[in-house]
């Protein structure tokens, strides 16, 4: 019972730290590396759990921060990184950077986030959650820079996911991506992105780089886009078992593989679009069984697509 009430207490001290608290909102400050006051992420995580708030809840967070951050079952959340401030992780490569779940409009805005190579992601959004990302940079994760999955929804803004040994944006399982008012950018991971799983992205995105392909669209997802994807390994674009694709003004090109490859039931249309000068002879390819093309005429590059 004491260590219990010892617990209480210094939680609620810490929301005594509470900085530009009122009726309409509530905002902690976390500095990480300091000697005093809240010292990481997850004891300012811990600290609201006590509060009986229902208003906004804001984190400020400045310095390093090591560790591994959980975010579950909380709602109208935002960390603001301060001047810089970083998240790396702790765990070996074992856990999440950051990882949300069961939570309803989550903002992590400003931040570096860093990853080691493991079974990782930087940055994971799970259970029906709403993410927004803005303005952060993710990389070194062993599985995705940023993973949604379980049918939850996220929006990109600006954010540049990089260095991450599978793909920078991975989704599954019913989830969905939307563009911010900035593209984001994925590169120099082993993929750009990765959607499967029935799966939707509608984004505005610069795709390069990256080892192997630059987009895979699979197991009867959707992908629109519009942007570019260049100097990848890879294939520029995947698109297969009957998932659907639509590029509009975009530019596909300098990929290693074709710009776009098409094939096991799937559609790709095409709209003030240009697909030239990728690898392997062709632009766009029309592979078994039943690829269906649409305005791939008007890309200016070689095909073996036919259309009517």
């Amino acid at each position: 019972m004491k260590t219990i009430t010892l617990k209480k207490a210094v939680y609620a001290s810490a929301l005594l730290l509470l900085m530009g608290s009122t009726a309409n909102a509530t905002t902690l400050w976390v500095n990480c590396g300091a000697r005093s006051g809240l010292t990481n992420i997850n004891a300012a995580l811990k600290a609201l759990q006590y509060s009986e708030s229902r208003s906004p809840l804001t984190i400020n967070v400045s310095g390093a921060c090591h560790e591994n951050v959980v975010i579950q079952s909380l709602d109208r959340l935002t960390l603001t990184a301060v001047s810089g401030a970083s998240v790396s992780d702790a765990s070996g490569g074992k856990l999440d950077v950051i990882a949300i779940s069961d939570s309803r409009d989550v903002a992590i805005d400003g931040f570096t986030i860093n990853g080691v190579p493991g079974d990782d992601n930087g940055v994971s959004c799970n259970d029906f959650s709403t993410c927004r990302l803005s303005g952060n940079v993710i990389q070194g994760a062993g599985n995705g820079g940023f993973a949604v999955f379980s049918q939850s929804q996220a929006t990109l803004d600006g954010d540049t996911l990089q260095n991450n040994a599978g793909a920078g944006l991975l989704m599954r399982s019913g989830s969905k991506v939307r563009a911010g008012s900035r593209p984001f950018i994925s590169r120099a991971n082993g993929q750009g992105i990765n959607i499967g799983r029935q799966a939707f992205a509608y984004i505005v995105a610069v795709i390069e780089s990256n080892s192997g392909q630059g987009v895979v669209v699979q197991f009867q997802s959707t992908l629109e886009l519009s942007g570019s994807i260049t100097g990848n390994g890879g294939v520029g674009t995947d698109v297969r078992e009957g998932s659907v694709a639509r590029f509009t003004a975009a530019t596909i090109s300098g990929n290693g593989g074709a710009g776009v490859l098409v094939h096991d039931l799937s559609m790709v249309t095409f709209n003030g679009t240009t697909v030239t000068g990728n690898g392997g002879g062709t632009d766009v390819v029309c592979n078994p069984q039943y690829p269906v093309t649409g305005g791939v005429a008007s890309t200016g590059g070689t095909t073996t697509c036919v259309e009517p």
